[in-house]
């Protein structure tokens, strides 16, 4: 009987490998392209637009640092009176240590209404003739003098020098009228820091990073001719539109400096509405990902190979028993099937079922396995997690433990006194006015003498119960030190006398209760208002104060309220 020929089991091997080997290397080299860039932009999102929000802090650092400063000098030149009953050295004594005393600062300038300069202090000389002209047609100071508070200029090119600059116009306002700005303070920034942050910058082969202002001109660039004589304008860039629109994240653009299409991070300034942005050539990062996909593929194409070479062994090592078994079948069949099949090796066709068999058996014990160390993991990341949790809750405890009194629960002497600290180091306009009290129970040695210890430990909880019902979210209570405790109140005079004389009062009217017998206790307060800002760097005359006003009222008779007066 005749048979149609068909395909041999070696021929289907030898393309089905092919065809395993080259459909997944196919389909994952697309993958892998759009992995490629799908990293690419991750990397620009993880690495470009991280270095712009960098940027941006100490950038807006050095601004606020020097509003500050001149805020200062402005307050400085106010209190002298100026005009009306200072001289015009005084001033320039005032300018010429502002000056001395910042180093991001190149000149300060004394305005009048008119923008005449009063008097100045500057790295440079100012001819006469050009010295009352400066600041005639810089709309900044007009806008300064309208919004009564510090404006930071666009980039400007100064008419002095022909060197770009950043300036700062400071109203003073008039101590009879506050409403009336009766001069301006206009301080020149240095650019070379903002520069030299930018310089900081670099990646690839033609990285690099850019700092424009509120318009969209350059302040900083790796193109020095974009800044002087003329300075360029980029707000015509969409990236640049984007970050005047004070918007962060990362775009393509076409940059006019390189001359080629450029993926960049970017971000915004929002207190001065400047652009920082990071970008890096598209090319390179393109070149980045045909060298993934060409590494991707050159290892497809040799899998290609090794399949191949293998399909065709394995075609041989498969088929060549199955040729023998199928010509002594021929055989016998001719024959009647009066003898017996060959003997042939244990790795013959016809004994596949039974490897199959162990291949099954194999399969059902590796599931067996599987199964019990997914039970042993999950066991183990419940473990893991339960003390974890338990180590977090410990250490909150403890947390708390460092930060609070063990006989009160009020806070500790050292938290207290780090508070001050940090509410100093801040000077914030809501922390500015602080009252302290300073709360000591009176003769405390004779109610530990006469009812005991464990009395006075009941009166310290008690008097602390009625300190922590006083205290809003703001303010702080602490056990100072044996029979004292300190109490923070950010509010101004009057609100502090007041809630001092309360809280006094009603300690004062207590009851306090001991196997049946009731005792009162009285507290002397010593109070100390005072600005925050003026004593940041002297924390111990702080508690020197309220100190002092407390032993006063020890002196005054007890149960009273002292303040300590500068």
């Amino acid at each position: 009987m005749a048979h149609k020929r068909g395909l041999s089991i070696n021929s289907l091997l030898l393309f089905s490998f092919a065809l395993i080997a080259v459909l997944p290397v196919s389909l994952l080299g697309f993958k892998i392209y759009d992995a490629a860039w799908d990293n690419a932009w991750r990397e620009v999102h993880e690495k470009h637009q991280l270095l712009a929000e960098n940027l941006a802090q100490p950038i807006s650092i050095y601004i606020k640092g020097h509003k500050t400063t001149l805020a200062i000098t402005g307050n400085l030149i106010r209190d002298l009176n100026f005009p009306a009953a200072s001289s015009i050295d005084a001033v320039n004594y005032v300018l010429d240590e502002s000056l001395t005393l910042s180093d991001g600062l190149c000149g300060i300038f004394l305005l009048d209404r008119d923008k005449q300069i009063t008097a100045y202090k500057s790295e440079y000389r100012i001819e006469k003739d050009v010295e009352n002209s400066i600041f005639e047609s810089m709309e900044f100071v007009d806008t300064a003098i309208l919004n009564k508070k510090a404006t930071v200029s666009p980039v400007l090119i100064n008419p002095l020098n022909g060197e770009p600059a950043i300036y700062i116009a400071q109203p003073l306002l008039s101590q009879q009228n506050p409403n009336t700005v009766h001069h301006i303070l206009v301080g020149e920034l240095k650019i070379s820091p903002i520069e030299k942050l930018r310089q900081g910058i670099r990646f690839g082969e033609a990285g690099h990073s850019a700092i424009v202002d509120k318009l969209g001109h350059v302040i900083a660039h790796p193109n020095p001719d974009w800044m002087a004589p003329k300075i360029k304008d980029l707000s015509n860039l969409n990236i640049v539109k984007k970050m005047m629109a004070g918007q962060t994240g990362v775009t393509e653009f076409y940059s006019p400096f390189v001359k080629q299409t450029m993926i960049a991070g970017y971000t915004a300034v929002p207190e001065l509405g400047w652009g920082i942005m990071v970008p890096q050539p598209k090319a390179e990062l393109a070149e980045q990902v045909r060298n993934i996909v060409f590494t991707q593929f050159s290892w497809g194409l040799l899998g290609l190979v090794v399949a191949l070479i293998t399909a065709h062994f394995l075609g041989r090592w498969i088929t060549q028993p199955i040729n023998e078994l199928a010509s002594a079948g021929n055989r016998l069949s001719k024959e009647g099937f009066q003898d017996n099949l060959p003997k042939i090796r244990d790795s013959a066709p016809y004994e596949l079922q039974l490897l199959a068999g162990c291949f099954n058996a194999a399969i059902h014990g590796l599931s067996a396995s599987r199964a019990e160390v997914e039970d042993l993991n999950r066991s183990l990341q419940s473990k893991i997690k339960d003390a974890t949790n338990e180590l977090r809750e410990a250490n909150m405890k403890l947390s708390v433990l460092a930060r609070s009194d063990h006989l009160t629960n009020l806070a500790n002497r050292r938290h207290f006194e780090q508070t001050i600290v940090n509410l100093a180091s801040r000077r914030q306009e809501d922390t500015d006015n602080v009252c302290l009290l300073l709360v000591d129970v009176d003769h405390f040695k004779q109610i530990n003498d006469r009812y005991g210890h464990s009395a006075g430990d009941m009166v310290l909880i008690q008097i602390a119960e009625v300190l922590e019902h006083h205290m809003r979210q703001t303010d702080l209570a602490a056990r100072y030190a044996g029979d004292e405790f300190i109490v923070l109140i950010r509010a101004n005079e009057d609100i502090g006398r007041e809630r001092a004389d309360t809280i006094r009062d009603e300690i004062a009217k207590q009851k306090f209760h001991l196997d049946g017998e009731d005792f009162e206790v009285t507290v002397s307060v010593g109070l100390f208002i005072f600005n925050i800002a003026e004593y940041e760097h002297n924390m111990e005359k702080i508690f020197r104060n309220v100190d002092t006003a407390m032993y006063k009222a020890k002196e005054q008779g007890r149960n009273t309220v002292e303040e300590f007066r500068v």
